[in-house]
């Protein structure tokens, strides 16, 4: 009897020992999951990450890109040519009132902001000359036109525009700046500045 008594309990403390190392087993397998995903972090795909040098071709805001050398004609070029009576169309890209201020003769006044609204009234068929404080602004314009379909090689800029027409720069300080809308007339170029061309004042729209 007390040998029976005995394998009883054996049983049961085997019993309760598996039962135990069951749990045990369980919370292991558990646990072992647990943490291998603890901590872990969805990396999908990265960011797209921007191209410093996407717009490193691209002219800057404000500052006109080049034009061909070919298409600058020089002050004493267009005298000569308007003293021929050579049938140009004079495009003056400044603001009414610095065109008001005074302006080669038979020049007609497009302000830049508005030239693409203008076009209208520039033909395609004449040799175009284009006018500004300092040609910058005219450079600018040059780039629309031939985009809009005119033919490069009638547009032209004046080089230096209306400050060396007037004299007040010479033509090693032309287009040397951004041109603003300033019309200050100061000879800042420390060359020798040439003779003021004749132009008209107070007839905005043409002449």
């Amino acid at each position: 009897m007390k040998a029976k008594s005995v394998s009883m309990q054996s049983i049961g403390l085997t019993v309760i020992y598996l039962l135990l190392l069951g749990f045990g087993m369980t919370f292991l397998v558990g646990c072992g999951n647990s943490s291998s995903t603890t901590g872990t972090v969805d990396k999908g795909q990265d960011p797209p990450k921007t191209n410093v040098n996407q717009n490193a071709n691209q002219p800057v805001q404000g500052v006109p890109a080049e034009i061909p050398s070919t298409a600058n004609i020089s002050v004493d070029d267009l005298e000569a040519v308007l003293e021929d009576n050579k049938e140009l169309q004079l495009i003056d890209v400044r603001e009414a009132r610095e065109f008001a201020t005074g302006h080669i003769k038979m020049a007609f006044n497009r302000p830049l902001g508005n030239l693409e609204n203008s076009l209208a009234q520039i033909s395609k068929d004449k040799e175009i000359v284009l006018i500004d404080l300092n040609g910058s602004r005219a450079q600018s314009a040059w780039h629309v036109l031939v985009e809009k379909g005119y033919d490069q090689s009638k547009v032209k800029v004046l080089t230096g525009g209306m400050l060396q027409w007037r004299g007040i720069v010479s033509s090693a300080g032309s287009n040397s700046g951004a041109d603003t809308n300033n019309s200050s007339e100061t000879n800042t170029s420390g060359g020798n500045a040439a003779e003021p061309k004749p132009e008209v004042q107070e007839m905005v729209g043409g002449c």
